[in-house]
């Protein structure tokens, strides 16, 4: 037994680097994304990956494969500038030592998945985005467990490292640092070229489009309970499902995953009455040129426009191709995005809405809410009610498609109840086993369906495809007018159009339309359903009585416009 395996419950011990080459660099856009949303995260910030090392190692076998692969990951020894007024960078160190830390846990050490629980934050700017730990059963390496920061790695990234190490510890003959790979620094000096620039263009351009077509929220349905957003999980493990998924996808030449997806939209386009809507994919972007075996952050969302067709199938291979499509875009400056977003959301008079988020994990290691991979279900089973640890209204956790298939919904209970959840994967269950055999004519859809269409009262009406509640987009103009009598009204135009309009006397008669419109869309926050009028007719006083639409037209006016 050499010196670095003496066994101890735990100890820490050094490990030396030396890469190819130190400097600061901006951060490309991967990277700088995250930390426009690590704040918002907590312990969601970072995450956990592990894999079992070869039987007939050492410790010091991993103290050298951990050498090489921080050596040759510039992302691995990076610390970021970041904070208010500071331009963002990425620093990186060429030679030094990291910490690994050794954890003797005997029988235990075969089943330790967690470092520290929770996982401690990152201080970006005083350590690397990579804590490593193995376990040891006498000694003996048995499993490496990391911690990353998002900020350095996505899945695919964690997994990359993970396997990298697993093969250098296995293989000393590869335990050279080799030529030089692709970095985020390099990546960040790409980013800055003409050619980087174009493709760019070409993104915003994609989004704007579908910003400005798609409506902006999905789950525009009666609140099922009021109060803060709550999430829960419902689950579907099924091997009859699985094998439906593949009879479809080889009959529709799609993947599982888009059969999933399809199959989720399909279900709550039909439920709530909507024809169009946009769903959110997470996306690796491993496809783009240099990124297959990347160790930065890279992933980001794909900006997919769904619309059933008249048949499943159809439906299916259009939602794939949708997909495909919208790949090609999910790789971006996100504050440039934001700006768009807000901007066209302002014009529409309601922000976009995160409704339906995707997120496909069965081609990695991922194991979120699972306790049971890999256990074969013969029938299907539903559990809903669970915990959840995402905050989407809705998203679709793809963990596996085979040998059983393995899915999560997570959503919010003011939008979707527990039973409506349930409801929802046990419908999936029934359309994939019939979409298997044959095409399913979706104006039947509901005849496979366990749960009734929403139902909306007459204070509702569909505009450009878009379901609004006049009564609750009437009371966030009260509010930002701070006129209680203020009142939205439906006016038809040419060509069958309709539009909203806002009638308010308010308090502040120096409030013009601008400043009331952008007091309705900071008072909009998340609500779902209500939108900001499409124009505003200020008037002095309100009339007598303040519900009467003629009355408010008598009134004489003070300012109108779009406020836009």
């Amino acid at each position: 037994m050499t010196t670095a395996e003496t066994s101890t419950a735990v100890r820490t011990v050094r490990v030396p680097f030396a890469g190819l080459r130190s400097g600061r660099w901006p951060m490309p856009h991967g990277q700088s994304n995250v930390f426009d949303w690590l704040p918002h995260e907590g312990s969601g910030a970072v995450f956990v990956g592990y894999a079992d090392l070869p039987a007939g190692r050492t410790v010091d076998d991993v103290r050298a494969a951990v050498g090489v692969l921080v050596s040759r990951h510039e992302g691995l020894r990076t610390v970021y500038e970041v904070g208010p007024g500071v331009e963002r960078a990425q620093v990186v160190t060429r030679d030094g030592h990291v910490d690994l830390l050794l954890l003797e846990l005997g029988s235990g050490a075969y089943d330790r998945t967690w470092i520290s629980d929770p996982p401690r934050p990152f201080d970006h700017g005083a350590e690397f985005p990579v804590r490593m730990a193995v376990t040891t059963d006498a000694g003996v390496p048995v499993r490496a467990v990391f911690e990353f920061s998002h900020a350095v790695a996505d899945l695919v990234t964690a997994n990359l490292v993970l396997d990298e190490l697993v093969g250098l510890v296995a293989s000393p003959a590869d335990r050279t640092v080799g030529p030089p790979v692709w970095q985020p620094a390099d990546q960040a000096e790409y980013e800055r070229t003409p050619q980087a620039r174009r493709r760019m263009a070409r993104t915003l351009a994609y989004w704007r489009q579908q910003l400005h077509t798609i409506p902006p929220c999905l789950l525009s349905v009666p609140a099922r309970r009021e109060g803060p957003p709550e999430f829960r999980l419902a689950t579907l493990r099924s091997g009859p499902v699985a094998e439906a998924i593949d009879a479809v996808a080889r009959r529709t030449r799609v993947t599982p995953a888009s059969v999933l997806v399809t199959t989720t939209a399909t279900l709550l386009s039909w439920w709530t009455g909507t024809e169009l809507a946009a769903l959110e994919a997470l996306y690796s972007n491993r496809a783009l040129p240099r990124m297959q075996n990347f160790v930065g952050s890279i992933a980001q969302s794909a900006l997919v426009p769904f619309s059933p067709a008249p048949s499943f199938h159809e439906t299916l291979r259009r939602t794939h191709l949708a997909i495909f499509n919208a790949y090609q875009y999910a790789y971006f400056d996100a504050t440039a995005v934001e700006e768009s977003v807000q901007s066209i959301g302002s014009q529409r008079g309601c922000q976009r809405h995160r409704d339906l988020v995707i997120n496909d994990m069965s081609s990695t290691r991922g194991g979120v809410f699972d306790g049971r991979a890999g256990v074969p279900v013969h029938g299907t089973e539903v559990e809903s009610g669970l915990d959840a640890t995402t905050t989407d209204p809705v998203r679709l956790t793809i963990l596996h498609t085979r040998p059983t298939v393995v899915v999560g919904l997570t959503h919010d209970v003011r939008h979707v109840t527990t039973d409506e959840a349930a409801a929802l994967l046990w419908s999936m269950e029934r359309i994939l086993l019939t979409a298997a055999d044959r095409d399913i004519d979706l104006a039947r859809l509901g005849d496979l369906v366990e749960l009734d269409r929403v139902v909306r009262g007459p204070e509702w009406v569909e505009i450009d495809a878009a379901w609004i509640d006049i009564t609750a987009s009437e009371q966030v103009l009260r509010a930002a007018a701070g006129d209680p009598t203020a009142r939205i009204v439906l006016r038809g135009g040419p060509g069958g159009s309709r539009s909203l309009v806002g009638y308010a006397a308010p308090a502040d008669p120096r409030v013009g339309p601008r400043e009331l419109h952008a007091a309705v869309m900071a008072t909009l926050g998340g609500r779902h359903g209500a939108m900001a009028p499409d124009s505003y007719v200020l008037c002095a006083r309100p009339p007598h009585p303040p519900r009467d639409e003629a009355g408010w037209r008598a009134q004489p006016i003070r300012a109108a416009g779009t406020g836009r």
